[in-house]
């Protein structure tokens, strides 16, 4: 194995205010237990093999808290300290980390915003825009294609319009 590209999330975007307990927890499970079950499983075979690069997705809201995505954003700004702690332990074994934090990605995560008004808000935003998807295969074929004694620790991009 060489690459592991951890890519799954939720972004079921509220205020706080709305104590939606439940999509909180779904968050946290997918979004940083996602990161942390993705390095253990193949954590042991990079260090072993003394080679591999470790792929975590974050956001441009693990850089930047807005409101409506307080749970969201921190759910993203522990993605890239995991990463970071990570990079810092497994250097020794020839493992590169890289955490990639697109902005307005044209994909189906904003389908999981639960409030109806936000919701539409949003999608509207992101629709006028957002870079394609295969924007976020260039920065992995990027990282990726770096020499091995390179390791690319932090992408983030986003639209040129876009604001935050």
């Amino acid at each position: 194995m060489d690459v592991m590209f951890k890519n799954a999330g939720l972004m079921p975007l509220s205020p706080m205010e709305s104590l939606r307990v439940d999509e909180w927890d779904q968050m946290v499970d997918v979004n940083v237990k996602g990161t942390l079950y993705g390095i253990g499983a193949v954590l042991p075979i990079f260090q072993e093999q003394k080679s591999g690069q470790i792929i975590n997705v974050s956001s441009v809201y693990g850089h930047k808290a807005v409101a409506t995505g307080a749970v969201y954003c921190g759910t993203k700004f522990a993605v890239r300290a995991i990463s970071e702690g990570l990079r810092q332990e497994v250097k020794d074994y020839n493992v590169r980390v890289t955490v990639i934090s697109p902005g307005a990605v044209d994909t189906e995560l904003m389908q999981h915003i639960s409030e109806p008004e936000l919701g539409d808000q949003v999608r509207g935003f992101v629709k006028d825009i957002a870079v394609p998807s295969s924007t976020m295969a260039d920065m992995v074929a990027f990282a990726v294609s770096q020499p091995e004694n390179v390791d690319v620790n932090e992408i983030l991009f986003r639209p040129t319009v876009q604001p935050v």
